[in-house]
Formats: C-alpha cells, sequence, structure tokens
C-alpha cells in the first residue's frame, strides 16, 4: 500500500518534469517572439507542424491538415528541436572527452531538480485511492510537490550552487582559449551573486522564522494577516531578480557567453545536442529561479498580496477527488501564471538592457549589492529582535530607507581611475604627441 504524500510526489514528477521540458521548448519560440515585438518586427510565425515532409502527408491523405496553414508559428520550437537531433555532433581535437560528455549533463541536471521542493499546488486532503475493495493508497493531506522537506530553501540554494560546475567543466575541457576566458567569467560571475542572493534569502528565512517553502508560502496566505514578500521586502525582491538573472547567465549578464568577444564563450565548442542541453539547463534555471521568486515574495499561488488565498466558492455536491483537483488544478494555474510572467519580464530586460562591462558587472556585487544586503541583514534582524506590533510595516520601511541611502551614497563612493580612456598610439596621428610634434597634413 502506497502512502499518499509518495503517489502524490509521482505523480507530481510524471506531470511537470514533461509539461517543463514542452515548456522550454516553447520558451525559446517565446524569446525570439519577444524579440521581435521590441525590434518592432514579426518574428517566427509561419513553420506549421507539416516539418517539411509534405509529400509524406500527401501519400498518408492527410496534406489538408498542414498545406496553406501556418499554425501562428508554433511548429517553430519542434521543428528547432528537431534540427538540434539530426545536426552533427563534432568534437574537436584536443579536447578532454569525458569532461566534454560530462559537462552538458553536469549543466542540466541541477536545473532538473531544482524545482523538486516547490510547492505547486499547496496541501490536498488526498482522498485515497480503493479498488474491488482494496486500498491502494492512503487518504491523507499532503503537499503537492516532488519533495515536500522542511529545509527546501536550503536544498534550492545548495542545487542552483552546482549550475557552475557544467560551466566550468565545459570551458575547461574544450581547449579553447575563447571557452576557457568564459569560463573564468562565469566562475566570478556566479561565486559573485551567490553572496546578495544568499543573504537576501537568510533576510527571507528570518522574516518568516522558517526554511521550508511550503510553510513560506503558507504564511504569506494566512487569511487576512497573510502579505507577500514582496510588499514587505520591495528592494530585496529586485536585488534577488537581478541575482536570479546573473545565476542564470542571462543579459545583461551574460558575460559567460558574448558573441561580440568570445564567439560563442564556454560552448563555442559545442554543437548539436550537447549545445542544447546547455540552452536547456539555461532556460530550466530560469523557470526554477522564476518559481523559487514566487514562493519568497509573490506569495506562491496565492492571489491576493494582503490577505491571502482566496478560497473557491465550490458547490456542495462537489467533495472529495472533484473538490481537491479543481483548488490543486487552480493553484498550479496561478503559480504558473506567475512563473510565466517572470519568464518574459527577463527575455524583455534581455532585449532590452545592453551588456555589461566585466567591470561594472563585479561592481555591482562587490560595491553594490552585497554591501546593501548587508546593511538589510543587520536591519532586519535587530527589527525582527525588537518584536515591534507592525513588524512587517517596519520592514518595508527599512527597505525603503536603505534604497535612499544607496541613491545618496552611491554616487559619491571613490570611482577609480576612469575607463575606456583612450590610449596615445606610437606613429598614429590619433596620438595626442604626435599630433602636437607634427601637424595633420590635411
Amino acid at each position: 500500500m502506497l502512502s499518499a504524500q509518495f503517489f502524490v510526489s509521482g505523480l507530481v514528477i510524471v506531470v511537470l518534469l514533461h509539461a517543463m521540458l514542452l515548456s522550454t521548448a516553447y520558451l525559446i519560440l517565446l524569446e525570439r517572439k519577444t524579440a521581435s515585438w521590441v525590434q518592432d518586427r514579426t518574428g517566427p510565425n509561419r513553420t506549421n507542424f507539416s516539418f517539411g515532409l509534405d509529400d509524406l502527408w500527401k501519400k498518408l491523405g492527410i496534406n489538408g491538415l498542414f498545406e496553406g496553414k501556418k499554425h501562428l508559428g508554433l511548429g517553430q520550437a519542434l521543428a528547432d528541436g528537431l534540427k538540434l537531433f539530426v545536426k552533427e555532433d563534432y568534437t574537436p581535437p584536443g579536447v578532454d572527452k569525458a569532461l566534454f560528455i560530462a559537462a552538458p549533463a553536469l549543466a542540466v541536471i541541477p536545473a532538473l531538480i531544482g524545482w523538486a521542493v516547490i510547492p505547486w499546488g499547496g496541501l490536498w486532503d488526498f482522498p485515497g485511492i480503493t479498488m474491488f475493495g482494496t486500498e491502494l493508497v492512503k487518504a491523507g493531506t499532503v503537499s503537492v510537490a516532488v519533495a515536500p522537506v522542511q529545509i527546501g530553501v536550503i536544498y534550492i540554494l545548495a542545487v542552483s550552487s552546482l549550475a557552475v560546475y557544467g560551466v566550468v567543466v565545459g570551458a575547461y575541457a574544450s581547449n579553447n582559449k575563447y571557452s576557457f576566458l568564459g569560463g573564468l567569467r562565469a566562475t566570478a560571475q556566479m561565486v559573485s551573486y551567490e553572496i546578495p542572493m544568499g543573504l537576501c534569502v537568510l533576510i527571507m528565512i528570518l522574516t518568516y522564522a522558517t526554511p521550508d517553502t511550503q510553510l513560506l508560502t503558507n504564511l504569506q496566505t494566512a487569511g487576512a494577516g497573510g502579505v507577500w514578500g514582496i510588499v514587505t521586502h520591495p528592494l530585496l525582491a529586485i536585488i534577488f531578480f537581478i541575482c536570479i538573472l546573473a545565476e542564470c547567465n542571462r543579459a545583461p549578464f551574460d558575460l559567460a557567453e558574448t558573441e561580440q568577444e568570445l564567439v560563442g564563450g564556454f560552448h563555442t565548442e559545442f554543437s548539436s545536442m550537447k549545445w542544447a542541453l546547455f540552452f536547456l539547463g539555461e532556460y530550466m534555471h530560469m523557470i526554477a529561479g522564476s518559481a523559487f521568486f514566487c514562493v519568497l515574495f509573490l506569495g506562491g499561488w496565492s492571489l491576493n498580496p494582503v490577505g491571502g488565498w482566496i478560497p473557491l466558492e465550490l458547490p456542495v455536491s462537489a467533495e472529495g477527488w472533484l473538490a481537491g483537483i479543481l483548488i490543486v488544478s487552480l493553484k498550479i494555474g496561478v503559480f504558473a501564471g506567475k512563473v510565466f510572467l517572470l519568464l518574459f519580464l527577463m527575455m524583455w530586460v534581455r532585449w532590452t538592457l545592453p551588456r555589461l562591462r566585466f567591470d561594472q558587472l563585479m561592481k555591482l556585487a562587490w560595491r553594490g549589492l552585497i554591501p546593501l544586503m548587508l546593511l538589510m541583514l543587520l536591519l532586519s534582524g535587530f527589527i525582527i529582535f525588537l518584536d515591534l506590533p507592525a513588524e512587517k510595516f517596519w520592514l518595508f520601511v527599512a527597505n525603503i530607507v536603505l534604497l535612499l541611502v544607496g541613491m545618496f551614497v552611491g554616487p559619491r563612493l571613490p570611482q577609480g581611475p576612469p575607463v575606456n580612456r583612450r590610449i596615445p598610439l606610437a606613429g598614429s596621428r590619433y596620438s595626442p604627441l604626435e599630433s602636437e610634434a607634427t601637424p595633420d597634413p590635411a
């Protein structure tokens, strides 16, 4: 006889894993459509589901389903996937073959297991399964998640920190200077931005006094007293979102693969499905990061930022399976909708903001985000220690005060030597020394 949690966890694995793998393909299409929207063009809209096999469909007599129809270009994502399957899988000479093959797997595996502790559908009073008088699955209250562990937040941080190994190993194994430079950038970037991200998470754990993702969500949806984390900590939400972009190597923090400088960065030498696995890992990390953001700051499956979950008015006859499935489905839909909006925001940022220089990227982390988060940790700990009556209000005030202090102090910090200065070149008419000594013949 199976326990209710074991059965539901297996069901969540089967459903969500396949849903996320399919959604990853269409996130690439959404990325291209977002780019076209920002750049005021159409984007892919012609590829239907025939996949170029028109002669085969005519022989089967079903060509009418595809002929002259574009299907909104929805076949583009599947066509791209088929293209990557049949492309040549080339392994350059001189690479470390074992590490070269293992790197894509190291990049995608942490992304595939990072969302295991996310409470997608909250708690469910599972009615159990009985067939032919035999109880196959016990009844009980379960969490609609893969692994409802009490240290879910710490698990996500630990798993997300492993993502850098796929990038670094792929860069090292490629035996390519551009890949190696991309790997060095990725290492410094991910290590730097994990510090403010960890401090953000620590502040949220202090605020809600638990590292349990399910309990974090419940505390933001507990009737009239439930308040979303973004209402209490708006500055933390912005900084945490910036850290997610940096951890996922998303623009404007995509210094590990910047095409204008490093050809393709850490994945320059990878092709076919090895290359596709790196991008699968990137989009899966985006999904996991967005889900983590929802748990910490958007109340999970909550609909009301200041009042918690709005209960459904179900018919009196809706009992057992029907009521439970309706509520769980709605909660998963709300959660997925929030994740989708965050993913769209990530894509919008990519096609709007220019890429940072590497010195700007490091300065933002070490001279901006980390000092702000250390101060916020001190302020939050002090407010929580005082146990003030309107604790969440004072935490909100601390966020606003710290933001104003940062805006005032930041521009007044020592800037160091100027960058991008013109360097004199001997023998050139652009050299200040040469131009003074020799008049321009023009």
